[in-house]
């Protein structure tokens, strides 16, 4: 993931903009990879390896209005 960023950066400094936030999928979890992006103070949003759930109980998906209803009491 460092070198991804470092390339990012270059390319948006090119047009002054900072890097601040960052989305990932499960394969660039790591301790080593939440560590550097915190030192460089960039929020990451990278869901935890093997962590994903597609149903989850007590929740009902509502498609048509895209949302997640908690039905537990």
């Amino acid at each position: 993931i460092e070198k991804i960023v470092e390339l990012t950066e270059e390319n948006l400094n090119e047009n002054d903009i900072q890097l601040e936030e960052l989305l990932a999928d499960g394969g660039y979890s790591s301790g080593e990879a939440l560590a550097y992006l915190h030192q460089k103070n960039i929020n990451a949003y990278i869901p935890n390896f093997g962590q994903y759930k597609p149903e989850r109980e007590g929740f009902t998906f509502h498609k048509e209005e895209n949302y997640y209803q908690c039905t537990k009491p």
